[in-house]
This record gives C-alpha cells, sequence and structure tokens, in this order.
C-alpha cells in the first residue's frame, strides 16, 4: 500500500499520493481571456540577416505575420551592431542595417564569415538579454 511505503521511506508521501501542483503564481487573478491568449499564442524570434534590420525583415514577412498573427506573436530583433561596409546589392542606400558578426568594413559577399573574430560575443549577449526578458528591437 501507498501508506506503507511511505512509513517505509521516511514518511515521505509516495508520488501517486501527492496533491496537484498550485496554479501558477504568475497566472493568478487574470482575466480568462488573457490567460487564453497567452497560453495559445507562440512566440518567433525573427532574426535578421547580414547588413539588414529588423524593419527590412519585418516589411518582407508582413503577409506571413499578418496571416499568422491570431496564434503567433512575432518579434523582430536589431542586430548590435550597426553596419560596417555595404548592405546587399538591390537595397536602397540609406536603410540603416546592423549586423550581428562579420569583418569590419568588408565586402558584402565575404564579410560575415569571420564569425568569431568581430561581434560574435556581442550578439550572443544582446540574444541572451532578449531570452532573459530584455527589450530586443521591433515588433515588440
Amino acid at each position: 500500500s501507498s501508506s506503507s511505503a511511505a512509513a517505509a521511506g521516511g514518511g515521505e508521501a509516495a508520488l501517486s499520493d501527492a496533491a496537484p501542483p498550485p496554479a501558477d503564481a504568475a497566472m493568478r487573478g487574470r482575466a480568462p481571456d488573457l490567460l487564453a491568449r497567452e497560453v495559445s499564442r507562440r512566440r518567433v524570434l525573427c532574426l535578421h540577416g547580414f547588413r539588414a534590420s529588423a524593419d527590412m525583415l519585418s516589411l518582407s514577412l508582413g503577409p506571413l505575420t499578418r496571416s499568422l498573427a491570431g496564434t503567433y506573436d512575432f518579434t523582430f530583433v536589431d542586430a548590435p551592431t550597426a553596419a560596417s561596409g555595404p548592405a546587399e546589392p538591390g537595397v536602397p542606400e540609406g536603410l540603416l542595417g546592423y549586423e550581428w558578426w562579420g569583418d569590419p568594413g568588408g565586402a558584402y559577399d565575404t564579410a560575415w564569415r569571420p564569425v568569431y573574430e568581430h561581434g560574435f560575443d556581442v550578439a550572443m549577449a544582446r540574444l541572451a538579454a532578449l531570452a532573459a526578458g530584455g527589450r530586443g528591437g521591433s515588433g515588440e
């Protein structure tokens, strides 16, 4: 019996006898519709490419994000370092771009290759801060 198992185990209750855990304290007192929204929506972190921006990616993904807006929350984040060289060919001049890492001032098609030399640690720290609840960029 579970009571004899509890007695033999030093007085600890068996798993089957344990009471259900209390409701999450952060969820208590919230309106039912807000709680349902929080539980049912998924979050998607959207990271732009080399020498691009959160705004550029948000614009590009606009039709997709609008069609999935009732199910997903999209967060677009800018890289921590301003672009140090030219953007991808075809991107209009004057748009602000950012780099997650790269060779400062290098050509667009090769500057992203030296991953760990310039900026990778800063980019990872930014993403870690975002995961811990910090502000990341547009779309939040």
